[in-house]
């Protein structure tokens, strides 16, 4: 969810040219390391050019996605190297060994310091992904683009058609939150192109997009709720019944996350829709999913229960007081509030926690700009279950047991129950065991997991949700 994504380095999308001192060493290449964020390792690359006095450079976050991000004001004055990404308000200051093959300093972003060794390499290494589709490939790819008529973005996709059929079935892939890349690439694996090539394989099309201001897709703008988000699903409807390859009456929605939620909002106003697919998506609140998640992942993350017990019901009551406040979190009778409520906390805090007191306000402080956000705002408040239990056409629900972003012990019952007291005759619902948020085989579920695991996408999920879809055409 997006407070995890949130978290990670976001992408930029251009390069410039850049300016540095003259070196005595010549640093043009690729350099590679590890930065550890809340305990997730994201694999980062620098790609230096040195012409004449000047530096110019890119950085990589290939955990997130190939994009490059360009490097601003970078210097080297012999020993120490720098650079800044305003964009991201983060910089970077290291010293380098004497034979330039290594570079030690610190990555701050925010406020948050973290130490980042960068070392000279060939070439930067990929993780190994035995799901990647390979060429040849048996099927169509067609790069697409079609506006959303209600915010007049262009949105941009590839849309993957099988042989042999004059009109096709054909699903739409919705992300998770954030703003995702079509393939919602996420720490080296790319699910939706795994999902996409399993499909149109067994002869289900698929149209995969990037999210506004991701890739080809138009930005709009910088407060886009899930609502909002809704509008581009429908304007990729309207695009698939439109196309002379597609089955207009096959049309599938597959959510994942934020996605598997706003795939029923969209199919609770479209009785048109063949059915969708909802991989770990929400059956509660989602303040609900927020304050149990985070318990989840702090846990998983070596915080003790003890702390838990204490800190969670004031994160709980912070998302109250977000709500409550019509303004953001620079409102200065919400700081007075939140500074309130840390301070009556505070009092019955264990030991520990009264020492760590700055840290703690500094950490609520960050909770309530976090949550402040528009899309963060009707996150929180929106309640799946009416849309659920409106959905008329054929749903399938998927839960991983390992899931701490959207537990299924929290979800899916809400979840089932409402497909069972609602307007849907024709549903399933499935936990799968051992799968993680990512649908991926894990041993904790803990998103530090995500990267290291080989495997995308559970073969057994591929396979049930392929079952399903051509069991209903």
């Amino acid at each position: 969810m997006r407070n995890m994504i949130t978290s990670m380095l976001m992408i930029a999308l251009f390069c410039l040219p850049l300016h540095a001192a003259e070196t005595e060493i010549d640093l043009s290449g690729k350099w590679h390391g590890t930065l550890a964020v809340r305990g997730i390792n994201l694999r980062i690359g620098l790609e230096l050019v040195h012409n004449a006095n000047a530096l110019s450079g890119n950085m990589y976050s290939f955990d997130e996605g190939n994009m490059p991000i360009a490097l601003e004001k970078v210097t080297y004055d012999v020993e120490s190297f720098s650079f800044q990404i305003t964009r991201l308000k983060a910089s970077y200051t290291a010293k380098v060994n004497e034979s330039g093959t290594e570079m030690q300093g610190l990555f701050v972003q925010g406020l948050l310091p973290i130490p980042l060794i960068l070392k000279r390499v060939d070439e930067f290494p990929q993780p190994n992904r035995p799901q990647e589709p390979q060429k040849p490939f048996p099927y169509e790819i067609i790069e697409v683009e079609y506006t959303n008529e209600m915010s007049g973005g262009t949105i941009a996709g590839t849309l993957t058609l099988p042989p042999g059929r004059e009109r096709a079935p054909v699903a739409l892939l919705i992300t998770g939150s954030g703003s995702q890349d079509r393939d919602e690439t996420i720490l080296g694996h790319r699910p939706f192109w795994v999902i996409a090539d399993h499909l149109t394989r067994a002869g289900i099309g698929v149209l995969r997009v990037d999210d506004r201001g991701v890739g080809g897709s138009d930005q709009i703008s910088d407060d886009n709720t899930t609502l909002e988000l809704v509008t581009d699903v429908e304007a990729g409807v309207k695009f698939l019944r439109d196309h002379p390859r597609v089955d207009k009456r096959a049309v599938w929605l597959i959510g994942h996350s934020e996605g598997g939620m706003i795939a029923p909002l969209v199919a609770v106003n479209d009785r048109r829709l063949a059915g969708i697919v909802c991989l770990a998506g929400p059956g509660v609140s989602g303040a609900d999913i927020l304050v149990e998640q985070n318990r989840l992942l702090r846990r998983a993350a070596g915080v003790d229960e003890k702390t838990l017990d204490w800190f969670m019901p004031l994160f709980k009551d912070t998302i109250d007081l977000v709500l409550a406040n019509p303004n953001d979190a620079t409102d200065a009778t919400f700081i007075e509030n939140r500074q309130a409520l840390v301070a009556t906390y505070m009092k019955s805090a264990p030991v520990p926690i009264k020492l760590a007191a700055a840290q703690i306000n500094t950490e609520i402080e960050l909770v309530g700009k976090q949550l402040s956000s528009p899309w963060m705002r009707y996150f929180l408040s929106l309640d799946p279950v009416p849309a659920i239990q409106n959905t008329r056409c054929p749903v399938f629900a998927v839960f991983g047991e390992n899931d701490l972003q959207v537990p299924p012990k929290q979800s899916a019952g809400p979840f089932e129950t409402a497909l069972q007291f609602g307007k849907c005759r024709d549903y399933k619902v499935k936990v799968y065991p051992e799968l993680n948020h990512l649908l991926q085989h894990s041993k904790t579920g803990a998103i530090s997991e995500y990267g290291t695991i080989e495997e995308t996408i559970s073969p057994e999920v591929l396979d049930d949700v392929t079952e399903f879809i051509r069991g209903r055409l």
